[in-house]
């Protein structure tokens, strides 16, 4: 009887930033789909036991993790930003009545 053994595959990188910026929201969605997509296809590959989808499935776990401890943004902050991204906007013009 031969063994082999399997050399196990990195796990990828995963940068999490944690700015307030709605595309940096999409991206970390497009990063916690990703590693999500990953963690299962080496569930599939591998079996549940192996370490390579233990590590990828931390990888998730941490990702959903920082994602839970994002603060969360009301309207009005979000109203306020808008208005200072975009001075000449309609919705930023403060008219005295």
């Amino acid at each position: 009887m031969s063994y082999s053994t399997i050399e196990p595959t990195p796990a990828p990188l995963i940068s999490i930033s944690l700015q307030k910026s709605s595309s940096n929201k999409s991206a970390f969605a497009t990063r916690l789909k990703a590693a999500l997509e990953h963690a299962r296809r080496l569930t599939e590959m591998h079996g549940p036991r192996s370490i390579d989808a233990a590590i990828a499935w931390e990888a998730v776990e941490e990702l959903q993790t920082a994602k839970a401890r994002q603060p969360q943004v009301s309207p009005n902050e979000a109203f306020a930003r808008y208005c200072d991204e975009n001075p000449h906007a309609l919705e930023s013009r403060i008219y005295d009545v």
